[in-house]
C-alpha cells in the first residue's frame, strides 16, 4: 500500500516540466549570516556547529507550529502534549536546560513546568538557529543542553510595503491556525505588525480500540499573537524595538497517570490500564469531570541597539517580559503548599484580577516578571584574530496571588560576563572562550548563591573543497530552578505532587562534539556525534506513595548522569531532475552513573523524505518516519512500542491577475495510514491516549 501511494504520485506527475534546479532540503543554511554567535559568519564559517532553519525557504503548511519548522531538525525532539503544547528537547535534555532566545532577548515562560510549550506564533519568526550543547559561554545558566534562538522577521531593506496572510484548517481537531502581518519601510524608519491566532479542539487518535468514535476531551487549546516592531538605521546606527503578547488557553485533560508500563501500538486494550483503583477512585473522577484549564499571558518588550565603530561593533539589547499563569478547575480550594502564610504574606493585589470570564476563581495564579540586559563587543579581525567579549544581567520576581502555590514568592538575580577569541590560519580556525557566571535566589527566607567558571575551546578545519571537520569541546553550568528548590504542591497538568530540596547542588556537564560534513553540487552528508557527562544531574525521583487525592508524589533528587549518541543526515539529487530526497537517523542514550536509564530520551529515530519538484508551481513532499522501541526507561516511566508514519503534503501556486501578489495553496496528510501508537515523548501516554490520527490540513497564503 504505502509503495503504490509513492509510485502513483510519480506515475501521475510524471509529464510535468522537469526544468527546475533542486534545491538542497537539509535544514542548513550555509550562506546565512548567524546571530546566535557574536562574530557575523555564516553557518559554514562558524567554528561552533549551529542549524539554521529558514521559515521562508520552506512549504507553508510545515510552518504552522513550531514544532513543524523544526520537526525534520537532526538532534532536536518536541515534548508534546496534544498537537498544540510541545516544548524543545535537544539530544535528551529540555525545560531549563535549554534556552530559547525570541524576541532579541531571554524567553522566560515558566517553562519549568512540564505541561507548558514555548508559545512561539512562527508568522513572526525569519528562521531559527539550534546550536546542540552547553553554550553557557554566551548564555550563561541554564544553557548546558543547547540553544533555540528564533529570529524575528527582518524589516524591509528598500522603500515600499509588503504584506501576507494565511490560513490553515486541520480536520483532526477542528483546528484552524491564521496569521496576517504587513512590514513597510520609509527610508531611516521600518514598521512591521502582526496579528496570528490559533484554535485548537479536542484531538483524536487513530484507530481507538477502546472508543473509535471520540476525540480526547480537554486537549485543546487557543492562543493569540500580537507583534509590532519599530526599526531605525542610519549610518553606523540602528535601532530594534519589538513588541509581542501572546494569550494561551490550554485545556488540561484529565487521565490515569499509572499503570501504561509497557505500550503496545499494535494490541492495545483496556488492561493496559492499572487495576489498582478502588472505590475512593470513583469519588475522585466524578470530581474530575469540572473542566480544567491554564490561562497563561506572556508580554515581551525588547530594545536592540547596534553601533559600527572603525574596527568594531557594540550591540546593546535591555527587555522585559511579563509571564501570568492562571489555573482554573480541578484543584482543592484549601492549597495544596506547605509555605509559611508570613512568607507569602498574602500577596493578593485588589487590582489583579484572578477570575475567568464565567467569575471561576484561579486556584493558581502566578507572575513572572523579567528585566535583563544584554551587550556584546566585537573587534574587526585584526592579524588573523577577533575578540568578543560581552555579558548580561537578569531579574526575575515571582509571585503568587491566590490559595494554591507551586513555588514560592522568589526573587533571582543572574549576572555574567564572557570573552571569547576566534584564530583565523589558511586552512583552519581556533575558538577558545572562558565565562563567569554567579546567581543569587531570595525566597521564603532562604538565600541561595551559585557561581561558576565555564570554558569552551573548538576548532575548525578546511579539508578541501567543501568538507569541514569540527571538534569542540565546552563546559556548562545550571543552578536549580524555583520549582526544584521549593517545589511543594499538585501539578495538575501533569498529574503529580512535586516536592523540591533546597539543598541541591549546581549541575556541570562537560560535553565534547565531532562533526563532519560534505558536500559538491547534488548531495550532502552530515556526521555529529557527541559525548555529554553531567555531574548531580537533577531528576524527579518517584517515591512510590500517593497524596490522599491519589496523586503520586515526586521528589527531587541527584545523580551523575551521561548522555552520547549522535546524528546522521544526507541529501541528494536523483537521476529524476524533479526528484531529490534527505534521511537522517538519530541515536541517544542517557543514563545515570548510579544505575537507572535518563527520562526523556528519544528512541532511535529514522526520517526519509522525498522531494517532487514538478514546477516552479507544483510541488509534492512524502515524508516516513520510523521510531524504535524506546524500553530504556527511567523508574515510572512508560516504555513504547516502535512506531512508522507516512505524511504527503503538496502546494500549488495559483495564477492572480495583480501586479506582485502570490498565491499559494497548500494540502498535507499527516499519519496517512491512521496508525494508532503512542510517541515516547509524548506526556499523553501516560493516560493512555494515542497520538494523532490522520489529519488533513488545507491552507491558502497570499502575500503581496
Amino acid at each position: 500500500m504505502r509503495a503504490t501511494l509513492i509510485l502513483a504520485l510519480l506515475i501521475t506527475n510524471k509529464n510535468f516540466s522537469q526544468e527546475v534546479e533542486v534545491d538542497s532540503i537539509l535544514p542548513v543554511m550555509l550562506d546565512e549570516v548567524i546571530v546566535s554567535t557574536p562574530f557575523g559568519e555564516t553557518a559554514d564559517e562558524n567554528v561552533i556547529k549551529v542549524t539554521k532553519v529558514d521559515l521562508a525557504k520552506m512549504s507553508a503548511v510545515n510552518t504552522q507550529t513550531m514544532k513543524d519548522v523544526l520537526g525534520e531538525t537532526p538532534g532536536l525532539s518536541f515534548i508534546s502534549t496534544g498537537p498544540g503544547i510541545y516544548k524543545p528537547n535537544i539530544r535528551g535534555l529540555s525545560s531549563n536546560r535549554v534556552v530559547v532566545f525570541n524576541q532579541n532577548i531571554r524567553y522566560e515562560n515558566q517553562q519549568w513546568g512540564d505541561e507548558h510549550g514555548i508559545d512561539i506564533a512562527t508568522g513572526g519568526v525569519s528562521s531559527v538557529e539550534l546550536i546542540k550543547g552547553p553554550a553557557s559561554i554566551l548564555y550563561g545558566s541554564d544553557a548546558i543542553g543547547g540553544v533555540l534562538y528564533f529570529n524575528p522577521q527582518q524589516y524591509l531593506k528598500y522603500n515600499g510595503t509588503k504584506g501576507d496572510f494565511s490560513t490553515f484548517y486541520n480536520t483532526n481537531y477542528s483546528g484552524f491556525n491564521s496569521t496576517i502581518g504587513v512590514s513597510t519601510t520609509i527610508d531611516e524608519f521600518s514598521l512591521i505588525a502582526r496579528a496570528s491566532v490559533v484554535e485548537n479542539g479536542d484531538y483524536s487518535g487513530s484507530q481507538r480500540p477502546d472508543n473509535n468514535d471520540g476525540a480526547y476531551e480537554s486537549t485543546g487549546m487557543e492562543s493569540k499573537d500580537f507583534q509590532l516592531a519599530l526599526g531605525y538605521s542610519k549610518g553606523n546606527y540602528s535601532s530594534d524595538l519589538r513588541l509581542n503578547f501572546n494569550e494561551s488557553i490550554l485545556y488540561v485533560p484529565h487521565g490515569d497517570e499509572e499503570g501504561h508500563d509497557d505500550h503496545d501500538d499494535g494490541d492495545h486494550n483496556d488492561d493496559d490500564h492499572s487495576d489498582d483503583h478502588d472505590e475512593d477512585h470513583d469519588e475522585l473522577e466524578e470530581h474530575e469531570e469540572e473542566e480544567s484549564y491554564q490561562d497563561i499571558e506572556n508580554f515581551i518588550v525588547s530594545w536592540k541597539n547596534d553601533v559600527k565603530f572603525d574596527n568594531s561593533a557594540l550591540s546593546v539589547t535591555v527587555g522585559f517580559s511579563q509571564n501570568l499563569r492562571k489555573e482554573f478547575g480541578h484543584h482543592d480550594e484549601e492549597g495544596h503548599d506547605d509555605h509559611d502564610e508570613d512568607d507569602y504574606d498574602g500577596d493578593h493585589d485588589d487590582d489583579h484580577d484572578d477570575h475567568d470570564e464565567h467569575g471561576e476563581e484561579a486556584a493558581l495564579d502566578m507572575t513572572l516578571r523579567l528585566t535583563s540586559l544584554d551587550w556584546k563587543y566585537v573587534n574587526e579581525k585584526n592579524d588573523n584574530i577577533e575578540l568578543a567579549v560581552g555579558g548580561n544581567f537578569i531579574h526575575q520576581t515571582n509571585e503568587n496571588h491566590a490559595e494554591e502555590i507551586l513555588v514560592p514568592n522568589a526573587t533571582k538575580n543572574d549576572m555574567g560576563l564572557f570573552m571569547l577569541s576566534h584564530f583565523h590560519f589558511d586552512s583552519s580556525n581556533l575558538m577558545i572562550g572562558a565565562r563567569a557566571d554567579i546567581r543569587k535566589i531570595d525566597a521564603i527566607g532562604i538565600e541561595k548563591i551559585y557561581s561558576s567558571m565555564t570554558a569552551s575551546a573548538g576548532y575548525k578545519l578546511d579539508l578541501g573543497g567543501s568538507s569541514i571537520f569540527r571538534l569542540n569541546m565546552a563546559s556548562g553550568y545550571r543552578a536549580p530552578n524555583l520549582s526544584e528548590l521549593f517545589s511543594d504542591g499538585e501539578h495538575h497538568g501533569t498529574g503529580r505532587y512535586e516536592i523540591g530540596s533546597d539543598q541541591l547542588s549546581v549541575e556541570k556537564n562537560f560535553q565534547t562534539d565531532i562533526s563532519f560534513e560534505t558536500s559538491n553540487e547534488k548531495s550532502s552528508l552530515l556526521v555529529d556525534l557527541f559525548y555529554n557527562n553531567i555531574n548531580d544531574y537533577i531528576f524527579l525521583n518517584p517515591t512510590g506513595t500517593q497524596t490522599d487525592e491519589f496523586m503520586p508524589i515526586y521528589e527531587y533528587a541527584q545523580s551523575d548522569a551521561t548522555i552520547l549518541g549522535g546524528e546522521i543526515a544526507y541529501s541528494s539529487e536523483t537521476g529524476i531532475d524533479w526528484l531529490s530526497y534527505y534521511a537522517s537517523m538519530e541515536y541517544l542514550r542517557g543514563k545515570k552513573k548510579n544505575d537507572g536509564w535518563l527520562p526523556d530520551i528519544p528512541p532511535v529515530t529514522f526520517k526519509l523524505n522525498f522531494d517532487l519538484d514538478f514546477s516552479e508551481k507544483i510541488n509534492y513532499e512524502i515524508d516516513i518516519l520510523h521510531k524504535a522501541r524506546q524500553d530504556k526507561v527511567a523508574t515510572l516511566e512508560n516504555s513504547t512500542h516502535s512506531n512508522f508514519l507516512v505524511d504527503i503534503s503538496g502546494q500549488y501556486e495559483l495564477n492572480t491577475s495583480y501586479p506582485g501578489a502570490k498565491a499559494q495553496l497548500f494540502w498535507k496528510v499527516e499519519n496517512v495510514f491512521d496508525k494508532y501508537y503512542y510517541d515516547h515523548l509524548s506526556r499523553f501516554k501516560n493516560y493512555g491516549f494515542f497520538d494523532m490520527g490522520r489529519n488533513v490540513s488545507i491552507g491558502l497564503k497570499i502575500s503581496y
